[in-house]
């Protein structure tokens, strides 16, 4: 059976609050078998080695774009180079599934949602997914979420009302749903797992792809975000035709 579970690591970018100045509350799941997140630590260690010397560099989005701190190398245009090229490489083919919930929270307001149903759908539709995923190949999934806090016990309770109510939108009892989820834990940064890492590297790609679909910001072709978006849509899951890149409301 331990060919058939899967776990999904799940960091959010923003913040649900309605007065966060990020307008956009992200989750990214990074869908992964033990075994693929082993060869995945084992490659993004022989990057980190080559440019650092180190294997406990953490990626980190707005570090890499933003050329700052560790990734302050990448001011160097020749380093800049190979380092993308082999990052691109690492995020293109890693055998991992992507799930994102972007909630557009000017539009969230304008429907008369508070911050507390920003979090709520987007955790739903987050755990929703995954199970929909589960049991559309009759697996079973265990699931874990950066550490953040308050917002720590929101999800275990959303995860819980899963394991107490079911998914009556698939048919599946509690019963069922016990048996495609089996765990939750919280994770802090400080562990470095690299699916942790890889689900921080798409969040915000994948928000610059939404925006971009939107027409409010464009996407500059050959820039990282772009070269990242471009992955992200591969690697994203399709369950009855319904992708799993979901915009909210």
């Amino acid at each position: 059976m331990a060919n058939k579970l899967y776990k999904l690591y799940i960091d959010e970018s923003g913040a649900p609050e309605l007065s966060h100045h990020d307008k956009n509350y992200t989750l990214c799941g990074i869908i992964v078998q033990p075994y693929q997140a082993e060869e995945l630590k084992i490659k993004a260690n022989q990057i980190k080695f080559k440019y650092w010397t180190d294997t406990d560099i953490v990626f980190h989005s707005v570090d890499i774009g933003q050329t700052k701190n560790n990734f302050a190398i990448l001011n160097n245009p020749i380093t800049k180079k190979d380092f993308h090229k082999d990052l691109i490489s690492f995020l293109n083919n890693g055998n991992y599934k992507v799930i994102i919930v972007s909630i557009n929270k000017d539009k969230a307001v304008q429907g008369g949602w508070d911050s507390k149903k920003v979090q709520d759908r987007a955790f739903d539709e987050m755990i929703e997914f995954f199970i929909s995923f589960l049991a559309s190949k009759q697996l079973k999934g265990q699931i874990s979420m950066e550490s953040s806090g308050g917002r720590d016990v929101n999800f275990h309770r959303r995860y819980t009302s899963y394991l107490s109510h079911g998914l009556p939108s698939l048919s599946l009892s509690n019963a069922d749903t016990k048996k495609l989820l089996t765990s939750i834990s919280f994770v802090s940064k400080n562990n470095h797992d690299i699916e942790t890492q890889l689900a921080d590297l798409f969040a915000y790609p994948a928000i610059r792809k939404i925006l971009h679909s939107e027409g409010i910001k464009p996407l500059v072709i050959g820039s990282y975000e772009e070269k990242v978006s471009n992955i992200l849509g591969v690697k994203l899951i399709d369950i009855n035709g319904r992708k799993s890149l979901i915009r909210l409301p």
